[in-house]
């Protein structure tokens, strides 16, 4: 990927995720002319500029849909990834400088250049990271659960900190040191019925840890999300196995009636 289209990557993230309100601080009145000004400034096309924030709006609550049915891209997940837990400040800074500190098209300019290694470095070391790519409606529902796991487990733990383990390789996204642990693991459904698969060290963790290990399920997530939780789920469901490419095994729950879900 050329550097112009990695920096414009951040630049439609940052549409995406703040929308009208992330125009307006950029100096824009529209979306056509926000399109056409950074076109200018980045040298892409700004058709491929909306096709980039379109890829991140399924993971924000905007009106617009965006492409929820494929997932998404390594390249795209590298920026959520970096640059997805800054706060609303630093990331307006960061697009800023790159739209704004980009006289004389020095695009590679010291300032500029720190952003672009960032995704540069998570392009070299992709052979050894821990994790896979989680498609888009699983991004979502983790980022719902972090924001809201208190109320969504009132009455059923004393709180400790809640621990972010989704790129361990655990078998896990979160736990919470509640005097034992307790584990979590967040599945999304764009709609109110699908179906959701489990990996092999997911289904072998829920296995070992049983009543303390909780599955999370969000579904109805672009509309108004829904949540079920379901302790030790290896006790209570009984998902289908198949082997995948690369010999992988992984054991899918049909949930097509979707009788699991609370109205």
């Amino acid at each position: 990927m050329e550097d112009r289209n990695k920096l414009a990557l951040i630049v439609s993230y940052y549409l995406s995720k703040y929308d009208l309100k992330g125009i307006e601080k950029l100096g824009y009145k529209t979306y056509k002319q926000a399109f056409e000004t950074i076109s200018n400034i980045l040298s892409v096309k700004a058709t491929t500029i909306k096709n980039m924030r379109d890829d991140f709006d399924p993971l924000h609550p905007n009106k617009r849909v965006g492409w929820y049915q494929r997932e998404l891209r390594p390249s795209r997940l590298t920026v959520v990834e970096k640059f997805g837990d800054l706060s609303e400040e630093s990331l307006t800074s960061i697009v800023k400088d790159i739209l704004y500190n980009n006289k004389n098209d020095s695009i590679l300019r010291d300032e500029l250049k720190k952003y672009k290694m960032i995704l540069d470095d998570s392009e070299r070391n992709s052979k050894n990271r821990k994790f896979t790519t989680r498609g888009i409606t699983g991004i979502r529902a983790e980022k719902l659960f972090i924001e809201n796991f208190e109320s969504y487990l009132t009455n059923k733990f004393n709180f400790g900190d809640l621990i972010d383990k989704r790129y361990d390789g655990c078998g896990y996204d979160f736990e919470i040191d509640d005097n034992p642990k307790h584990f979590f693991e967040v599945k999304g459904l764009m709609q109110e019925k699908g179906s959701i698969s489990f990996t092999d060290k997911e289904w072998s963790v829920a296995i070992e840890k049983r009543r303390y290990y909780h599955l999370i399920l969000i579904s109805n997530i672009q509309d108004k999300p829904k949540i079920t939780i379901i302790t030790d789920p290896s006790s209570k469901l009984n998902p289908k196995k198949e082997f995948q490419q690369l010999f992988q095994l992984i054991g899918k729950l049909k949930v097509i009636n979707y009788s699991i879900i609370k109205n």
